[in-house]
């Protein structure tokens, strides 16, 4: 009996180690099964369209197998490569912005920003415009990719939004036959021209470039500043609420038109495609140019993001290297000044005696700032740079004398080389990398820079006042 039972309990033992092996296997396999059916069903799911007709991404940043599967990556807003029209390309079920820019580079940038900023709260995904001549820049030059000068992945990647470029939508020409395209696509816009002005503002070789025929509604006295004939700030909120995709405040066939389009066509504002003419003028409605204050939020949430792009970095250290006669890694730490002289003349016409600052009014500045360089930071700074528009002999003889340094773009065949664009983009550059920063007021080219020293590197910065000297 004794010899039954322990036969039997070895017997139970033997089909005990059995049965966990045929489940070990069973479960295995079934893993294998389960894993092959999760894989099949996500390399479906990811190719099935979605409603905007693209293929889905259903895998978490840096597990996918496209190049850049982030949810804001710019590839997620449009149909695909870029288009003849840039309609072909919009997904009907998102809705965007853009602006066209005039004036020197620097107004241009601020109406970019701003409109990038306008975009971020009304809940529209910017199409960023690239540089086009204007005042200081000849036809003849061609147009500048933004994107080309400034960086805006970074800018991407901060507000995590995606952000276009409008050579990413339509097919352009090249930046050396800029004005190419013959074929015209028809838009309506909304112009930011205050009221006792009857025609909007006018970027005939931006529009050329995009072939663009553009028809302006004047925008309602409400988004202003105050509601007056002349101002000429429109309000943030006020210019949201208008183009909001959901609800906007006022439908924009309400208004009438302002201007046809060249080729005769009357539309009223797209509402796919929000579009302005010009967006230097917006504030927050707290203050009037108000990139002038450090909480500017156009400035706060856009501008201080926008670090340039690699290459111009890269050329601003080469353009030191060559000024301080050193390699780009030994590049010391100096102070940039601006001196705006030039068209400022023409703005001393009520003003008695020499209204431009002296030299020496901005180095008393300089000196200024050496100081509380080395007093707060510790540190010793002994090299200045300076740029100006001043063509007087007379006036460089006195930078030498100081001991002063010059980006000499002349010496360095820069526009031959580069282009008309280049020599205030790498002394733009070139500023941004001071440790201490001297401008002249009321010149947006000295202010931005100084945002950029003060922000970037924590400088310490001055401006200089034209008027009685």
């Amino acid at each position: 009996m004794a010899f039954v039972r322990v036969k039997w309990a070895i017997s139970s033992f033997f089909l005990a180690l059995f049965l966990l092996s045929l489940l070990y296997r069973t479960s295995w396999n079934s893993g294998d099964v389960l894993t092959s059916l999760e894989n099949d069903y996500s390399t479906s799911k990811a190719n099935v369209p979605d409603t905007e007709g693209r293929p889905q991404e259903t895998c978490s940043p840096g597990m996918c197998k496209c190049p850049d599967c982030t949810p804001w990556n710019s590839s997620h807003v449009l149909l695909g490569a870029p288009t003849r029209n840039f309609r072909d390309n919009l997904l009907p079920k998102k809705h965007y912005m853009t602006a066209w820019a005039i004036a020197g580079f620097s107004n241009e940038f601020i109406g970019i920003v701003n409109m990038l900023y306008l975009a971020t709260i009304s809940d529209r995904i910017p199409i960023v415009p690239p540089f086009a001549p204007s005042h200081h820049i000849s036809r003849s030059a061609g147009v500048i990719p933004f994107g080309e000068i400034f960086n805006l992945t970074h800018l991407q990647d901060t507000l995590q939004k995606p952000i276009l470029e409008w050579r990413d939508v339509k097919d352009l020409p090249p930046p050396e036959d800029s004005y190419a395209l013959t074929s015209k696509e028809h838009v309506g816009c909304w112009s930011a021209r205050n009221i006792d002005e009857p025609t909007p503002f006018i970027a005939d070789n931006m529009l050329d470039h995009l072939g663009l025929d553009v028809s302006y509604t004047r925008l309602p006295n409400h988004v202003r500043k105050q509601e007056d004939e002349k101002e000429i700030h429109v309000v943030f909120s006020e210019l949201a609420a208008l183009t909001y995709p959901e609800s906007p405040s006022n439908d924009p066939s309400d208004f009438p038109l302002m201007l046809s389009s060249p080729m005769d066509y009357k539309l009223s504002p797209d509402q796919h495609l929000a579009c302005f003419d010009f967006l230097y003028f917006a504030t927050s409605g707290r203050n009037s140019y108000e990139w002038e204050r450090s909480w500017s939020p156009a400035w706060r949430m856009i501008g201080s993001n926008l670090p340039f792009a690699e290459r111009m970095v890269s050329l601003g250290k080469d353009y030191l290297a060559l000024s301080f006669e050193v390699s780009s890694s030994d590049i010391p730490p100096f102070i940039a000044v601006h001196a705006r002289r030039g068209d400022f003349v023409g703005q001393c016409f009520d003003m008695p005696g020499e209204c431009l600052p002296p030299l020496t009014a901005y180095w008393q500045q300089v000196q200024e700032i050496k100081e509380e360089l080395l007093q707060k930071r510790g540190l010793a700074v002994h090299e200045v740079v300076i740029a100006s528009d001043e063509k007087d002999p007379e006036f460089w003889a006195q930078v030498r004398s100081l001991g002063w340094r010059q980006i000499d773009h002349v010496a360095h065949k820069t526009q031959s080389t580069h282009g008309e664009w280049y020599p205030p983009l790498i002394d733009i550059v070139v500023q941004s990398m001071a440790s201490g920063f001297v401008g002249t007021l009321d010149s947006t080219f000295s202010l931005i820079s100084r945002r950029r020293v003060e922000e970037w590197n924590h400088g310490v910065t001055r401006m200089v006042r034209k008027g009685i000297w």
